[in-house]
């Protein structure tokens, strides 16, 4: 796919993703954050082809004005133009776990804390009223996603051969 984007009939800048992902088109206004508003438009990708990696593209238009008419094409293939930033996951410094065996034994700690917190909420369904058990299990899911945001996918992503065993102890 190519998002193509043109600011006042300038010359259009063109994101293209041809792989398994994300392309996106973000108008960002900031309204009184500093002495002056200011206005851009982003293009992104997210390649998620080499999963648990992923590469991240963006491409930048510039600051907008008031008044400022912008035009957004999808077109179904074409090639895009350079981005103007490229990082990949797998080159992130937040990666952990430099030893695959400790990495492997965190994947078994987490997966012993998910099997307890689920057991926790089988427990409360049945112990407590049904606005109780909303409250917890929202609280027991946002800690699971912190593990995978915090753990579980830095870990993954410097060690794409334990993905089998992530997904094996469903922690993925």
């Amino acid at each position: 796919m190519l998002l193509e984007v043109s600011v006042n009939d300038g010359p259009p800048v063109r994101a293209s993703l041809n792989r398994t992902g994300v392309l996106s088109a973000h108008l960002n206004v900031r309204i009184g954050t500093d002495e002056t508003d200011a206005a851009t438009i982003v293009l992104n990708s997210f390649d998620k082809t080499d999963e648990p990696n992923s590469v991240y593209s963006k491409w930048e238009l510039g600051s907008l004005s008031a008044g400022d008419r912008i035009e957004i094409r999808l077109q179904q293939n074409g090639e895009g133009d350079p981005p103007t930033e490229v990082w990949r996951s797998a080159e992130s410094p937040n990666n952990l776990f430099s030893n695959p065996e400790q990495a492997r034994l965190l994947l078994t700690a987490i997966s012993a804390c998910d099997s307890e917190l689920n057991g926790l909420l089988i427990s409360a369904k049945a112990a407590e009223p049904k606005e109780e058990f909303e409250k917890i299990s929202r609280a027991v899911f946002f800690i699971i996603g912190e593990l995978d945001r915090c753990l579980i996918s830095p870990t993954l992503r410097r060690h794409p051969e334990l993905l089998e065993e992530a997904k094996q102890k469903k922690l993925v």
